[in-house]
């Protein structure tokens, strides 16, 4: 019987992951590792979760489907609970997602990922180690399309910190672990769900409305984003987790060349979720020349009254700075592989905004993401819980 490791079971996709995984008749067991002080605790933090993708009765019930142990993946090493030792699969999601972290971000994502590895190396049924990066480690000099062979690279430039601690991540595995079963997965940009559209998370779904609200791009309508839904990367990691043989011990899990959308693409499927004048002109600027020029016009549009708004507005900058990027990722190997391409995000994008709040209260989902680093973040290897994906 498989024993599945889950870390991250209290993030967008974890909780993905378990919605749709515990919804079947399966002879698995899902073992999470929650920080909590008990474990009915942890259960209601999981339990928390996927009521973000059912019903509160659903929810719980599927909950209590969970083993859950109290623990902290970043000292796992030193965790020697017996649940943990015949597991036979981990399938690694947690992580620091602030974008200003500092040395904080880099302890968590690196050390942290590299403590659960060893951890795992007392695991003597362990088949397979999944652990979840992201495509964009290729840094912000990548090609337009991104391969996967061609990263992590020494001299990629990275705009945050949270990717150089994936790419730094993914080194290390490669170097200290090549007798565990290490398999890499790099999810694009993930944005919504298919079905249940902005219900189980509004995170950067806000920022294509934002973009919208302001009808400007710090780039041209026929650049690309690669954008895939949060259900069919949980689907697809559950498959590379699980499946017998792959080709490869790293995958792309993004739209690809196929599936890309371009921002013209966006434009027109806003449209025709919300009619406006049938043109919807948007403003091509330059990020960093005009930079008041955004300040002026979200002001105008949001309001910049309080401190959400503004940490909202250095989001958005944030985001543009990726956006203008233009990075399409290469998904060959995974369709190779016999995985469905991802759906495009037009086709479910009316489902995200029938069921989205005000764009301001939807970027509460990426607020903690945007807080300003501590004034000493190597003081101490904690996170608070938002922080965790």
């Amino acid at each position: 019987m498989a024993r599945i490791l889950l870390t991250g079971a209290t993030g967008l996709i974890g909780g993905a992951v378990l919605h749709m995984a515990l919804g079947r008749d399966e002879d698995v067991t899902w073992v999470c590792l929650v920080r909590c002080a008990s474990i009915e605790q942890g259960r209601q933090r999981v339990a928390a979760r996927l009521e973000r993708f059912t019903d509160p009765f659903t929810a719980q019930r599927l909950a209590r489907k969970v083993e859950i142990v109290p623990g902290d993946f970043t000292r796992a090493d030193h965790d020697m609970d017996p649940r943990l030792d015949e597991c036979t699969h981990v399938l690694h999601l947690a992580a620091d997602t602030s974008w200003w972290g500092g040395v904080g971000v880099f302890r968590t994502n690196h050390d942290g990922t590299l403590a659960l590895a060893r951890r795992a190396q007392a695991m003597a049924r362990l088949e397979r180690f999944l652990h979840v990066g992201t495509a964009m480690i290729c840094g912000a000099d990548a090609p337009s399309l991104v391969d996967e062979t061609a990263y992590p690279a020494d001299g990629a430039r990275h705009i945050v910190g949270y990717t150089q601690s994936k790419a730094a991540t993914e080194i290390s595995l490669a170097e200290q672990f090549p007798d565990l079963p290490i398999v890499v997965a790099r999810p694009s940009i993930v944005v919504g769900h298919s079905t249940l559209g902005a219900a189980p998370s509004s995170s950067i779904l806000w920022v294509l409305r934002a973009a919208d609200a302001l009808r400007m791009l710090p780039c041209s309508p026929e650049s690309c984003v690669d954008i895939v839904p949060a259900d069919w990367v949980a689907e697809t990691l559950v498959s590379l987790l699980t499946k017998p043989d792959l080709k490869h011990d790293l995958y792309h899990l993004s739209a690809g060349a196929a599936g890309r959308t371009r921002w013209a693409d966006v434009i027109a499927a806003f449209e025709a979720a919300e009619p406006s004048d049938g043109v919807r002109s948007f403003r091509q600027f330059d990020l960093d020349r005009d930079s008041s020029l955004l300040r002026k016009r979200f002001a105008e549009v949001f309001g910049l009254d309080d401190a959400s708004k503004r940490a909202m507005l250095r989001a958005t900058r944030a985001y543009y700075a990726f956006c203008s990027l233009d990075l399409t990722f290469a998904n060959e190997r995974l369709i190779e592989e016999g995985f469905a391409q991802a759906p495009s995000l037009a086709s479910y994008l009316p489902i995200c905004l029938a069921n989205s709040a005000e764009i301001v209260e939807q970027f509460s989902d990426d607020l903690e993401m945007f807080a300003p680093a501590p004034a000493s973040p190597a003081s101490s290897p904690d996170l608070p819980m938002a922080a965790i994906a």
